[in-house]
């Protein structure tokens, strides 16, 4: 999942992992921050295993860099990274909606008003970090309802490497209703058995975010990329 995974052995490695993904995540660790063992052992009173480990997968799922000599640091992306990202989450979602065309997706459908629902509370409660995951879990239903073993695999990397400046974008926009709006109107065409229309939206909805993304990369780019 996109968020702290309870489903996750809870062992300390996945302690240690999840919160740092979070941090990484909200940007309490920069692009490009340093992360050193020995600091990180005395905030999770931890022994250097767990952190290794914990750092190795965050290495694995793209969220951390390890640089020669240098060690490990947070993942920092170009601006033709931001751009391919987008891209390609476009290219794979859309490719998502489409494998739903052959399926029942009444109980997906109930699944995600559900959802909707939830990200309204979250929106009305002005719970930015509550919608992203929530926001996160929708697509991941839709992800997880094809079957698509390949894509989803794909997608996990692709959304995982994303999930820092969707979070930044997220921030700067949850004042307004239009993030909701998107996914509402999505819903509406998948219950109308629409997929043609809600492939079209979603993919929409993601490459307006990829302007918005660029525009926050050049306005930001000390904080995103040094």
């Amino acid at each position: 999942m996109y968020y702290e995974n309870d489903s996750l052995p809870q062992t300390l490695s996945y302690f240690i992992l999840n919160k740092l993904r979070w941090r990484i995540i909200t940007g309490e660790l920069a692009p490009g921050q340093a992360l050193r063992e020995q600091e990180l052992e005395a905030d999770y009173g931890s022994s250097r295993g767990p952190v290794r480990e914990s750092l190795r997968l965050l290495l694995r799922n793209g969220l951390v860099e390890h640089l020669p000599r240098r060690g490990f640091r947070v993942r920092k992306e170009t601006r033709d990274d931001v751009r391919n990202i987008y891209q390609l989450r476009a290219t794979l979602e859309g490719m998502v909606i489409a494998a739903l065309a052959d399926l029942d997706i009444d109980p997906l459908c109930k699944a995600l008003r559900g959802r909707c629902a939830i990200m309204e509370g979250y929106y009305k409660a002005n719970d930015i970090e509550g919608y992203f995951r929530e926001n996160s879990t929708y697509h991941q239903c839709i992800i997880d309802y094809t079957g698509n073993r390949p894509i989803a695999q794909v997608l996990y990397y692709v959304n995982e490497i994303s999930l820092p400046i969707r979070y930044k974008l997220l921030k700067e926009a949850f004042p307004t209703h239009r993030s909701l709006d998107y996914h509402e109107e999505i819903l509406h065409q998948l219950e109308a058995g629409n997929i043609p229309d809600a492939k079209r939206l979603t993919q929409e909805h993601i490459l307006e975010n990829l302007d918005r993304a660029l525009a926050f990369f050049d306005e930001h780019e000390d904080a995103v990329s040094s």
